[in-house]
């Protein structure tokens, strides 16, 4: 039995999800730095994942199930299934298929651990923020609850809401409940539907376009490496889990060579795919040379990547200063003037 025979028996064993127990991002990170750089000095899989067990202390004792299915003689994708996204599981196998297991590691420790260090960027940066706007609206209910109904007491004005104030409530309340609805229905599509729909969005659609370029790109350049062609890469894709993104993908590209279309086509047709991928398609360039440069091109894709979501979180202060400035404004509106009125109506 050669490798991909043994690589499609374990992709046809289901997926229980039922018994998933998925790492932290920064479990994750920690974990594919550390065994990419003990499988660089030598380690075996078995003795790389040991020393990482006994060495990063109890955050990875959750993970001693591995080293028994390591010991079973198991590959490292196998044993780290239940703990791992679904692609991220077939990235690996397709790596430990074609001998590219620790090169794959090194990439997906390297962008969980960016993943990992926005996430805490995300949260130092709006820590200021947040506690402005916390401050501000405590001022609001101060302001609201103590100071206006003592100077309603003594004045003719009204207590009454300003419909300008429904309105804006009510219109709040809607904004949210479709938005919460809407995000459930997304989340709740199959994985490249709801890439396809993200994808439009003016923020995030060129980050999903850029890690979709690069997740594809990467095993489509390692599959090559293997002596597949497209058709062969179809094939073996239809493999994996229905819900897995290269599944999917790997169905709509097979209906449309086999409905006539160019693959150059259908790349360019695809909103999930960088037009740069079509054009390194289209120069025809021998399989081996291919594969190589779809592997190149998919560190590129990484690289564009980090650097769109570096660019993307320096913009959270800048919109939070200004969802504070629109609230001053509403409190103003709210507080201030009603408060003026008041004051007229006793000097009255």
């Amino acid at each position: 039995m050669n490798n991909w025979q043994r690589a499609v028996l374990i992709m046809q064993r289901p997926i229980n999800l039922k018994k998933r127990k998925r790492l932290p991002i920064a479990i994750q990170a920690t974990l594919f730095e550390t065994l990419a750089d003990l499988l660089g000095n030598g380690f075996s899989f078995q003795q790389a994942f040991q020393f990482a067990v006994d060495v990063e202390g109890p955050a990875f004792q959750s993970l001693q199930p591995v080293l028994v299915r390591l010991a079973a003689g198991d590959e490292l994708s196998t044993a780290l299934r239940p703990y791992i996204a679904v692609d991220l599981y077939y990235q690996f196998l397709i790596a430990e298929t074609h001998g590219e297991l620790r090169h794959t590691l090194t990439q997906a420790g390297q962008l969980m651990r960016a993943r990992a260090e926005q996430a805490r960027q995300i949260r130092r940066l709006l820590q200021y923020p947040c506690l402005l706007l916390v401050l501000l609206l405590g001022t609001l209910g101060l302001v609201k609850s103590a100071i206006l109904p003592s100077l309603d007491a003594g004045s003719s004005v009204s207590g009454t809401i300003p419909p300008w104030q429904w309105i804006g409530g009510v219109s709040i309340v809607i904004l949210g409940i479709s938005l919460l609805g809407l995000g459930l229905k997304v989340k709740h599509l199959p994985i490249r539907r709801r890439y396809h729909w993200l994808a439009r969005l003016p923020l995030v659609g060129p980050l999903i376009k850029n890690y979709c370029g690069y997740y594809l790109s990467l095993n489509a350049g390692m599959l090559l490496t293997g002596g597949l062609g497209i058709r062969g890469i179809c094939e073996v894709s239809q493999q994996f889990q229905p819900k897995a993104l290269i599944y999917q993908q790997g169905q709509v590209v097979e209906r449309a060579l086999l409905s006539g279309a160019s693959l150059m086509t259908i790349i360019q047709n695809d909103r999930l795919l960088p037009d740069e991928l079509a054009l390194l398609v289209g120069k025809e360039s021998p399989t081996e040379q291919l594969s190589q440069e779809l592997l190149y091109f998919a560190t590129l894709q990484y690289e564009r990547l980090i650097r769109q979501l570096n660019r993307l979180i320096s913009w959270i202060q800048p919109v939070m200063f200004g969802v504070i400035a629109l609230v001053v404004v509403g409190t103003y509106m709210s507080l201030l003037l009603p408060m003026y009125q008041s004051m007229g109506e006793i000097l009255k």
